[in-house]
């Protein structure tokens, strides 16, 4: 009797279970094939499981709905489109990478808001995905070591003396081809200062090369900082000029040290000086190591603008003429304050009518310097004591007294 009754258990347990499998898991597992994909259905039912009691219908309320996907999946699209092209193509290379359904309904929104954008922006995604390639790669690789070159070069430029980055740019566009193409991409990146100061020095053809290949805005700043040296280097100029006509004690007050200008400006200022001015305040300084200091500061103005025969070796020239000329006036006035009045009058009134050169210094065929028995001897008696060049005019003739007193009153 049991071992007729097993047999049936078994039967009926089958039977069962095709019941549930047939009933209930086939039915779920059709159903969750359809709901995941046809949209439709899937809408269909969240809408009727909303209203479910319980923990399913709490779950399916809080579940977006279509509507709400799409206006968030449009926030995205338009974001996306607001980025630059190269920030949003990362963003979206992400979203691919991960979803790819999601990344194809954003594009299509995309391309319904922006369709040259969004084709901008999808070549730019393919180029990210062609980088994983090993050719890309090291295509990459080779492209930043190339950039870290660039920057390491950009930065010693800017680092150096302006003299050196110019004298270096100059040579290596003539030796090497190729770097007047690359030199672009430097000046862009350097600061504006530096980079402003180097085009004002560099030659002109390098320079047009140069800013016509730069954006806009760029080149307009740049420009802009030339022409802030520009009229920088008028303003010395114009200070030269004003010291040009200062009285010479004066002028060593202020340009004979370093009490006002710094030497980088002493050196401008000096380049636009006469020779003849520049050795007569050199002369009256008595620190040797602010002069050669000062020759180094001319010597570099002069290598900045391309002048080829240096006027430090006028100067110099000039300052052992005057100085060799003022050791000996200082000598003769000491010879006439041991004479009397009377014979210095006599020698007086027979040199201050005599004009004529005794001795001069030329250079490159300018005469800088010319002396005559006039200019001596006032050059004398300006050094002598007054109350002996008072003495002096005395025992002269009051037609020659008035004459030696109008030559001694002129500056």
């Amino acid at each position: 009797m049991e071992s007729t009754e097993k047999p049936k258990k078994k039967k009926v347990s089958k039977i069962i279970l095709i019941l549930i499998i047939a009933l209930v898991i086939v039915p779920l597992g059709v159903g969750s094939v359809v709901y995941n994909t046809n949209k439709s259905f899937r809408d269909k039912m969240n809408t009727k499981l909303i209203k479910a009691p319980g923990f399913v219908g709490k779950y399916f309320r809080n579940y977006p709905t279509e509507s709400e996907k799409q206006d968030k999946k449009k926030y995205l699209a338009s974001y996306y489109l607001s980025l630059d092209s190269s920030r949003a193509a990362d963003k979206i290379y992400i979203v691919k990478k991960n979803d790819e359904e999601l990344f194809s309904d954003i594009i299509k929104i995309m391309n319904g808001m922006s369709p040259s954008k969004t084709s901008e922006i999808l070549k730019l995604v393919r180029s990210i995905e062609l980088r994983k390639d090993l050719l890309f790669s090291i295509y990459d690789e080779i492209q930043e070591e190339k950039q870290n070159q660039l920057k390491d070069e950009i930065s010693r430029l800017e680092k150096n003396d302006i003299l050196v980055s110019v004298n270096e740019i100059g040579k290596r566009v003539a030796e090497e081809s190729g770097y007047l193409e690359k030199l672009p991409s430097i000046i862009n990146f350097m600061n504006e200062d530096k980079a402003s100061s180097i085009l004002y020095y560099l030659d002109e053809n390098i320079v047009d090369t140069v800013l016509s290949k730069l954006e806009d805005e760029k080149k307009s700043k740049l420009q802009n900082g030339m022409l802030i040296k520009e009229i920088e280097d008028e303003k010395w100029r114009d200070l030269a000029s004003l010291y040009e006509a200062k009285p010479l004690d004066t002028a060593i007050e202020e340009i004979g040290n370093e009490k006002i200008y710094s030497m980088d400006k002493l050196g401008s200022i000096y380049m636009n000086l006469s020779v003849k001015k520049a050795a007569e305040i050199l002369s009256n300084v008595e620190d040797d190591n602010f002069t050669e200091e000062l020759f180094i500061a001319i010597r570099r103005e002069e290598q900045l603008k391309k002048v080829e025969n240096s006027k430090t070796i006028d100067i110099s020239e000039a300052i052992q003429f005057v100085s060799e000329y003022n050791r000996k006036i200082d000598e003769l006035v000491i010879v006439y304050e041991k004479m009397s009045p009377d014979a210095i009058a006599k020698i007086v009134e027979n040199m201050m009518d005599n004009t004529k050169t005794v001795t001069s210094l030329e250079i490159d065929s300018t005469s800088i310097y010319e002396i005559s028995d006039s200019t001596i001897i006032l050059d004398v008696l300006s050094r002598m004591k007054k109350p002996t060049v008072s003495k002096i005019i005395n025992n002269m003739s009051t037609k020659k007294a008035t004459q030696l007193t109008q030559l001694l009153a002129k500056p």
